[in-house]
């Protein structure tokens, strides 16, 4: 089946993404999350949501919402303390 090929080689392609030149983020900053977002770069400057999409695949629902929310600027920081 060729969607699951794309699906398979697209998984394998992602992992040489932050070497790549035209990467936004730094590879040393990047941590793999893979769903809903592939990555996410914590730059001393920023902090980047990267999706990589192969061939002519597009933003799924979710991902549309989080590019959306991200754009908005609707960010939230939540810090959670627990006692002993």
């Amino acid at each position: 089946n060729y969607q699951s090929m794309y699906v398979k080689h697209g998984n394998q392609f992602e992992s040489f993404v932050p070497f790549m030149s035209l990467y936004p983020g730094r590879k040393e900053n990047t941590v793999f999350i893979g769903r809903p977002i592939d990555f996410i770069s914590f730059d001393e400057d920023s902090i980047k949501f990267i999706e990589v999409k192969t061939g002519k695949s597009n933003l799924n629902e979710k991902q549309k919402t989080i590019k959306y929310l991200v754009q908005q600027k609707k960010i939230e920081w939540h810090e959670l303390r627990f006692e002993k």
